[in-house]
């Protein structure tokens, strides 16, 4: 009895340690973009851990890419698991940025995970949160467009 009480107390810590190797090993996370109005330009599809920078800014991006805009567009993305947002903007005119009318609303089209659609304002963080299981994960972003 003693033995075995001895035994699990040892292996408690390597089943923690497991865990956690588990919960930070690489994942494969695959991104494929629909309802495209057109095939012009590019696609730039970014990857972020936390609402700093979401959705736009790729210095603080975990993963950042640039594609030809394309009927069956994906993007793969090897990151350690865990909880993230990502985000496509389909750039026409492939200048890198979203190009906006002068009362602000967006000339080209965007989609973040889960695809929640604002009608009034830009999508949030939150709402574009989604866990990489150790597993990877295969979701779909369909971008919509507000002219």
């Amino acid at each position: 009895m003693m033995r075995n009480l001895l035994l699990a107390l040892l292996l408690l810590p390597l089943a923690a340690v497991a865990q956690t190797a588990e919960e930070h090993s690489a994942a494969t996370l695959t991104v494929r973009v629909t309802d495209l109005r057109n095939m012009k330009g590019d696609l730039i599809f970014g990857v972020f851990k936390s609402a700093a920078g979401f959705p736009s800014e790729k210095e603080k991006s975990a993963n950042w890419q640039v594609k030809p805009a394309g009927a069956d567009v994906v993007f793969t993305a090897t990151l350690p698991s865990g909880k993230y947002a990502a985000s496509v903007l389909h750039d026409e005119n492939r200048n890198g940025r979203m190009d906006r009318d002068v009362v602000g609303v967006p000339l080209e089209g965007y989609g973040v995970t889960n695809n929640p659609k604002p009608a009034f304002r830009a999508a949030k963080f939150d709402e574009a949160v989604f866990e990489l299981p150790p597993g990877g994960a295969n979701l779909t972003i369909s971008i919509q467009y507000f002219r």
